[in-house]
């Protein structure tokens, strides 16, 4: 017959840590049958298309979008060099910001358009509003409202 063990590991005593174990011997298995749980439900969701219009898909499951929400904080575009047209590798996290600003009218982004330091200050500054507001008006075409946007240009200050 098998024994089952139980091990407790990390004892706390006083506030301390050990690194002492604990074990304990669990009682003996049943030898009746017991049924076997049905599989485990299917994921909530996959992608954020799985969820409501105010929701993203994180861990698998189905978040309300929230000012607190981490995944609605920060995103990253990429341009070509000399360029203000979007990757379209970009464009699943652009979806999921637009998704973000759709979900809470109360959320309000800066738009920081940016650019490397070849060529002179002006037309980085001016790349830099390009690129900016080709994001801005990708999210407006999405449904985005342009009030909860602001754009700002950076040429070589900031990157």
């Amino acid at each position: 017959m098998t024994r089952w063990l139980t091990l407790l590991a990390l004892v706390v005593v006083d506030g301390c840590a050990h690194d002492s174990l604990e074990v304990r011997q669990a009682p003996a298995p049943s030898t009746e049958l017991t049924p076997v749980p049905a599989m485990a439900a299917a994921p909530a969701c996959v992608v954020d298309s799985d969820c409501g219009p105010n929701q993203l898909c994180v861990h698998q499951q189905c978040l309300s979008v929230t000012p607190d929400l981490t995944e609605c904080a920060m995103m990253r575009v990429h341009f070509s060099y000399d360029s203000a047209v979007i990757d379209a590798g970009d464009e699943g996290s652009l979806e999921r910001g637009a998704r973000c600003l759709r979900g809470d009218h109360a959320l309000h982004v800066t738009i920081e358009g940016s650019a490397d330091e070849r060529g002179t200050e002006a037309d980085s500054l001016a790349l830099g509003k390009r690129r900016a507001t080709a994001v801005s008006t990708w999210l407006v075409s999405r449904g985005t409202s342009d009030t909860q946007l602001a754009t700002v240009r950076y040429g070589t200050q900031r990157r």
